[in-house]
Formats: structure tokens, sequence, C-alpha cells
């Protein structure tokens, strides 16, 4: 939705002394401009709903001789913004990197609402959003995860905007990549990074942002829905931890300097309601139906990653994914008088065996990697007596549906719970990189060694849908049929049931 003509915005743009050349953007995007959008070329945003507020974002491109801006924003119950109607000004700056956010209050549960920005009379398009209830008997939310965009087309990211039965959006990490052109990615399909090089500084990040939020896709995943969002590694750099990242070298600077680039850039540039020198991991009340748990098993408490179950460290018991304050959180946190605790979580909680011809060792990158921990949160688990705990996942590139117990086991009378490992948007899985003779079998390895596992796709690109109720959970894998041109259908492979009360995952047949 636009309220000015695209021809008329174009007018007001050209004859107010931005000339487009000589904009506050990188030159190398300058090609991916839709001048009927400007100032606001990167569209808008909203997350991180409450019963009573939201998150709304956009991004102003100015001139380079702007020092600050100040924008006009207004949210409204509807598209003429006439009902229910708020208003008001944020000031933005190049220290800012002249991104708008704003935590909107006085709102109504479970209401859908439209917001929009403007700027000496141009005008942003129209977001729409929704807040939470107090009162939900059911809820539709996607969970998405590791978006690269030399990989591919976001194609999955406009099917979970076009599905109006989804309410609200998770994105489990991985919103980009820091690497340099080609070092990760198909460069035959002409989607490069910008900047060309790996990302390092405050300005690269920033830039990256830029590039990804170009993208028309995601542009319209944020127009549509509300996101909750947290972190992996790679809006830092691979494989990070607290002190450090397998993808961080000596010759690249000091590493808190990097993660202090990264993490400002990321608070920029997504619509959550935190400051940078808070936590990441937060929760949500979906009414009594969901507590929705974010957490950061990444860089809020992690110690270094050791390399196989024969390291002489591996049972350390001063090991950790979370860190001491993060996990008496998370145990605080998780909720009794909630229907169901729905935790998003970056890496596998597992067990996650390898799929080695021998079975062997666990993922170590995951919850695996920091076995005294998490075996202590699985006896939390069982002395608490949470009857329905889920756990949605990112990182890993393939998809899965695991019943969660310590060791694995095939039985069901030792589940504390289910987890969903959700697929790449675009990332590489096993089929960008071997035969799908040796897909099939990799996939075959997993289930042999993993029988509390149900379900393993390695190959495909999507998304998980979670339909919550009082009484039952249903899970939803989808995936695009291609990700290397933009033209792509939705295709549901499988489907799970959860019922209330019963760890337990039934396969259904698809609708």
């Amino acid at each position: 939705m636009k309220f000015l003509f695209p021809t008329l915005l174009l007018f007001i743009y050209t004859n107010s002394g931005l000339c487009q050349n000589n904009l506050n953007i990188s030159p190398e995007l300058l090609p991916q401009l839709d001048k009927s959008l400007a100032p606001f070329y990167h569209g808008v945003a909203s997350g991180d709903p409450t019963q009573n507020s939201v998150v709304i974002w956009s991004k102003i491109t100015l001139d380079k001789t702007f020092r600050e801006a100040v924008v006009n924003w207004e949210i409204a119950t509807d598209a003429a913004f006439k009902k229910n109607h708020q208003s008001g000004t944020i000031t933005t700056s190049g220290d800012a990197d002249f991104t708008i956010k704003t935590n909107v209050t006085n709102l109504k549960p479970y209401t859908t609402y439209y917001y929009r920005f403007s700027y000496n009379k141009s005008f942003s398009i129209v977001g729409q959003t929704k807040t939470l209830d107090n009162h939900h008997k059911s809820a539709t939310i996607a969970f998405a995860s590791c978006s690269n965009y030399e990989w591919g087309y976001f194609n999955n990211y406009r099917f979970i905007a076009e599905d109006k039965t989804i309410d609200f959006v998770v994105h489990l990490g991985d919103y980009i990549y820091e690497y340099a052109i080609g070092k990760y990615g198909d460069t035959t399909i002409g989607r490069l990074n910008v900047p060309n090089k790996e990302i390092i500084t405050l300005y690269d990040y920033r830039t990256r942002y830029s590039l990804y939020r170009l993208d028309k896709d995601l542009m319209k995943l944020h127009q549509l829905k509300p996101v909750m969002t947290t972190w992996d590694d790679h809006e830092i750099a691979n494989n990070a931890y607290v002190d450090g990242a397998q993808n961080h070298q000596a010759d690249e600077g000091e590493w808190y300097t990097r993660k202090t680039a990264a993490t400002t850039a990321y608070y920029e540039w997504l619509p959550v309601n935190k400051k940078p020198e808070s936590h990441l991991y937060r929760s949500f009340s979906i009414g009594k139906l969901i507590n929705l748990v974010l957490l950061d098993t990444r860089i809020e408490g992690r110690t270094v990653q050791v390399d196989s179950t024969k390291a002489i460290n591996f049972l350390d018991t001063t090991r950790t994914i979370l860190g001491k304050e993060q996990y008496n959180w998370f145990t605080k946190t998780l909720d009794k008088s909630f229907r169901w605790n729905i935790v998003g979580n970056q890496v596998p909680f597992g067990p996650m065996y390898q799929p080695d011809e021998v079975k062997g060792d666990v993922y170590m990158d995951g919850w695996d990697g920091y076995p005294y921990e998490r075996e202590k949160f699985i006896n939390h688990l069982k002395a608490l007596q949470l009857k329905n705990f889920v756990i949605v996942t990112g990182d890993y590139h393939s998809s899965f549906a695991m019943e969660t117990d310590l060791h694995g086991t095939p039985e069901t009378n030792d589940n504390v719970g289910v987890e969903f490992v959700v697929t790449s948007i675009t990332s590489a899985n096993d089929d960008e990189y071997v035969n799908t003779e040796e897909v099939n079998e990799t996939k075959e390895l997993y289930l042999k060694n993993n029988p509390h596992m149900k379900y393993c796709n390695n190959k495909d690109h999507g998304y998980l849908v979670l339909k919550v109720s009082r009484n039952k959970l249903i899970a939803e894998f989808n995936y695009a049929s291609n990700i290397k041109t933009p033209e792509a259908v939705k295709i549901t492979e499988k489907v799970y049931l959860v019922k209330s009360g019963s760890p337990v995952l039934i396969e259904k047949p698809k609708n």
C-alpha cells in the first residue's frame, strides 16, 4: 500500500535535493534501490509484540550532507490511519545508521495494526503487525533460520509473508552471513555479497544488513508479519563463542571490537525491543497458551567448543553453552502454568549423533558438546515435571524431528519433550555438495544412529510452522521447490502431531 503515487514520490524525491548518486549508502547498492520507495528504500518492519505494544522500524536514506533527520510515524487499526490512531516523531542520525525504531505502547491485545513512516511528504510502504493476546486459544508461528544471500533467492520468506494463517515469525539466527564473495555461496546466480570482502567493521556489518534488507522477499516478510529474532554465529563470525570464533583470526583485529560492531548493527537493523548493553535472550507470553522463550546459545555465555568427545576437558563442569546467568534465568522462566513452553534455540539440543558408518561423535557445536550442562538441564526438566516442552532449533541447514531424552533412545517413556530442527532458508545443506545417492545415504545414517529421530531432510530449504492449541501441536515442514531462481512453489513434505501431555511424535497425513 502506498499513499502517494510513485510518480509523485519520485517528483518529491527528485526536487528535494536528494541525488541518488550522492545518497548515504554503499555505491554498490545503488542499482538495487527502488526509487518509488524513496527515501525509505529498505521498507518497514515490526517485532517483539506484547499484549499492548510492538516495535516498529524503518530506515531513511538521504543525501550524504544530512547529519540527522526527524521522521514521523503513525499506527492505527485501519489502513486509512483514522481509527485508534497514534503518531509521533523520531530523530535519527548517522550514529544509528539512520535507522528508525520505536516501541509503540497503549495498543489493544490481539489486534491487527497498520503503520507507516513519513519524511517531507514522502511515505514509506505500509506495514502490518499484530499484538499478542491474554486469552489465546490458538496461535500459528513460523520459524526460520540461516538465510544466506549468495546461496539463493528468499522464496521461503515470501511464502511465510503470504500465508495469512501465520500470526508471528521467529527467526532463530544466521539472518546474515559474514563471508566475502564466493567464500560460501553460489555466485553463478548473480546474488553477490556487499561489501565484497569478509565483514569486520561496523560499516561492513551495516552495509551487509542493507544488502539483505533490500531483498524484496525479505522486505515483504517484515512488512506483513511481526518478527521475533535472535542471533546465531554468522551475525558475527562462524562458530562464535564468548571470547572468539573459528572465523576470526588475529590479523582481523581485536575480537571484542568486532563483536561490538556486529551486535551494534544487529540492534540497529532488527525490530528488537532491547538495547545493545542488555541480554538478547527474552520471553513472550501468548496468553496462557504459550510461553515462548528465545535463547542465546552463542555469545552470551558459551565457552569455547572442543573437537570431540575424546577431548580431555569434554566433561568439564565449567564448560557451558548458556552461561550461569542465562541458565538460571532460563530454568526460572520455564513455567508450568502455561499450556506449552516453546523454546527458540540456535543449535541442536539433541542428542545428534553424526552420520558415520560407525556410531561415534555427537555434534560438538550443539548442546551435545556441553554434556554436563545438557544433562543438568534435562534433570531439571524431569524435576519440574513440565508436560509440554518443545525446542525449535536452527543452525544445522537440515530438518529433523526428534523425541528428546538424555541418551537418544527409541523408547518414549523417558522423553522430556520434542525437538524440531528447521532447515535453512537458503544456506547450503548436503544437496549443494554431493550427489543424490550420497544425500540419501547420509539421511539413512542419521536415522540409523539416532533412533529417537523420526524425520530427516538434508537436501531442501524451507521453514517450520507450528499450529498450537490447548490440546495439540501440529508441526509442518515446508520447503521451496527451488531457490536458484525467484520462481518457486511451496511444498509441505511432513506433518507431525504432538498431543498435550504426551512428548511423542505422531506422523499425520498431509492435507
